[in-house]
């Protein structure tokens, strides 16, 4: 199929070199799905049959570096933009009994990836992807889709999430594909075909045995994306979200879990619509808002008197909430600070107002009010006047002169 698609400049010229370099290559996955479906991609990949070392030959040691060991790839730096160029592969002849145990005390799935570095075709690599509409090959030079499974763009045109080969297959060489499949599914409101829905919910106990960092990466996409919230209620229809993040499912019914719905969604609205930075931290604080006011007694959209109790149960709501991934410490520190500072601008006392102003975490705090006004109905214009989006200037600080030492 011939299409011309907006691929960005700088993922068509890393394209385009190393075909002149001699190696077939594309722009790959949900990239392509992306722009077929109007929506302006978040990145582009890239993948390529020559091998990370030859990638790292075409654009030189200043603009690439390999990375990896379970999966080795190039990064390829062109202008401000960073690519990850990938090797094609085809499925792997190693599989996972390396020790560790499944949910049930066995021994693991003996289908399991743990090391992708076999290389492959193009034909070879889009048969061992997970899904077909994220199948898709891209030629920027001849404009051309491949769709090598047949079934790709066929799929996005019916909204569907079709695994490729056998479902169950899928699932076990990588668990992680359950979590994708599923955000596919909140996020552009696919639907699962019979074959894929059945073996997801056969094989869910094998989330379990996914990394603590893949997970808590997984998880980062999910705080970054406009769709969170979405995903979040994929997870919980299909039974995910208890695996997951347990604490969320316990409370998912209860008026504090609708509560920080209700918040991440105003949150996610207002950041796909641009008045918002995309913030971790702040999807973190819009999460854990109902559950820190709920723990110190207060109703959801009630804010708590602050102080020095407060600041360790806001602590303690946070590590409870995203268990049992380990979020990164500087992320986790933000969203403490953030929920911390809160009650003290609702309060709006004058000789804490110096304070407020110089926290790193005064913009995010500062949007995270205005996320509680929107859910709550109020008008934004006098909260807007009260607290601007540029901190007020402060006078030129005085040196004091304390003496010789």
């Amino acid at each position: 199929m011939r299409k011309d698609l907006p691929v960005s400049s700088h993922a068509r010229s890393v394209v385009l070199q190393l075909q002149k370099a001699g190696f077939e290559t594309y722009i790959v996955g949900g990239a392509i799905r992306d722009m077929l479906m109007g929506r302006e991609p978040k990145d582009f990949d890239i993948s390529t049959a020559a091998t990370p070392e030859e990638v790292r030959h075409v654009f030189g040691r200043r603009s690439s570096r390999i990375i990896g060991k379970r999966f080795r790839l190039a990064h390829v730096y062109c202008g401000r933009e960073l690519f990850e160029v990938a090797t094609f592969r085809k499925a792997p002849a190693v599989t996972g009994q390396d020790g560790r145990k499944s949910p049930d005390g066995g021994g693991m799935p003996e289908n399991l990836i743990i090391s992708d570095n076999a290389f492959g075709t193009s034909q070879e690599d889009a048969a061992r992807r997970d899904f077909t509409v994220n199948a898709l090959f891209y030629d920027p030079e001849k404009k051309e889709i491949k769709d090598f499974t047949g079934k790709g763009l066929e799929d996005i045109e019916r909204g569907l999430v079709r695994a490729i080969g056998e479902p169950a297959l899928r699932f076990e060489e990588d668990p992680v594909r359950m979590l994708r499949a599923l955000k596919l599914v909140g996020q552009y409101e696919f639907v699962l075909d019979n074959a894929t829905e059945n073996a997801l919910f056969a094989k869910l106990p094998l989330f379990d045995l996914v990394s603590p960092s893949r997970r808590a990466l997984e998880l980062e996409k999910i705080l970054q994306s406009a769709y969170g919230d979405r995903q979040l209620e994929a997870f919980h229809d299909y039974g995910l979200l208890a695996r997951f993040l347990p604490r969320l499912e316990e409370k998912w019914d209860t008026a504090a879990g609708q509560y920080a719905l209700e918040l991440l969604f105003e949150r996610n609205c207002r950041m796909e619509e641009g008045y918002f930075r995309n913030s971790i931290s702040l999807a973190m604080a819009a999460l854990a808002l109902p559950f820190v006011e709920e723990a110190l007694g207060s109703a959801p959209g009630e804010l708590w008197q602050p102080g020095q109790e407060s600041e360790e149960v806001v602590s303690s709501v946070i590590d409870q909430l995203f268990y049992p991934q380990n979020m990164m410490v500087r992320m986790r520190e933000a969203a403490c600070r953030l929920l911390n500072l809160l009650p003290l601008m609702e309060l709006r006392e004058n000789h804490m107002l110096r304070r407020i102003y110089s926290s790193r975490s005064y913009g995010h705090a500062r949007e995270l009010l205005f996320i509680r006004l929107a859910v709550a109905g109020k008008s934004l214009e006098e909260c807007e006047a009260l607290w601007p989006d540029s901190v007020p200037e402060r006078g030129p600080r005085v040196r004091r002169n304390r003496g010789r030492r």
